[in-house]
């Protein structure tokens, strides 16, 4: 059995059209592309500046709503963050150890403002905050952070280009 020509046409132009889709956002305007700044940890939170700043990162590439460039000069929005507010605060007790806490709830918060180069800000000091949970092993061992680190860096970072792409330009 032959297959008609305009059947045949039809369905390789359906297939060639259908892999030039690109996602034209006209809220954003001409607004593309994002230099991030180095992340201020000015919280006691060790080593969570670089892991936002990956985070933060993945998203914007992952979702790709907007380009990021490694030079202020050749971006449209300069993204600024600041860490602060970091707390560990005891959550769970050993009903046999009730001097030491078996787990402990981290906290931080991070302070956002998005400015395009001239200074005009699109958001402004605003605050995102998470928490994560950390147990310790026994009741001679020190609690890791690190897990609980990378889950606020995760989360926090999700928030961030969230509140990014959501924002009503």
């Amino acid at each position: 059995m032959k297959i008609p020509f305009y059947f045949a046409f039809a369905y390789i132009s359906l297939f060639l059209s259908s892999c030039i889709y690109k996602n034209n956002d006209s809220r954003l305007g001409d607004l593309r592309t994002i230099y991030i700044e180095v992340v201020q940890n000015n919280s006691l939170a060790p080593q969570i500046g670089p892991l936002l700043n990956n985070k933060i990162r993945a998203h914007i590439i992952q979702r790709s709503h907007f380009r990021l460039t490694s030079e202020i000069r050749d971006s449209d929005l300069i993204l600024r963050i600041s860490l602060k507010n970091y707390r560990q605060s005891p959550e769970i007790y050993n009903p046999q150890d009730t001097l030491l806490a078996a787990g402990f709830n981290l906290s931080i918060g991070a302070q956002i403002s998005l400015t395009n180069r001239r200074g005009k800000a699109f958001i402004e000091d605003v605050v995102l905050t998470d928490n994560a949970s950390v147990l310790r092993n026994g009741s001679f061992s020190v609690p890791s952070d690190r897990q609980a680190l990378l889950s606020l860096s995760e989360s926090l970072g999700q928030q961030i280009s969230q509140l990014i792409e959501n924002y009503r330009w």
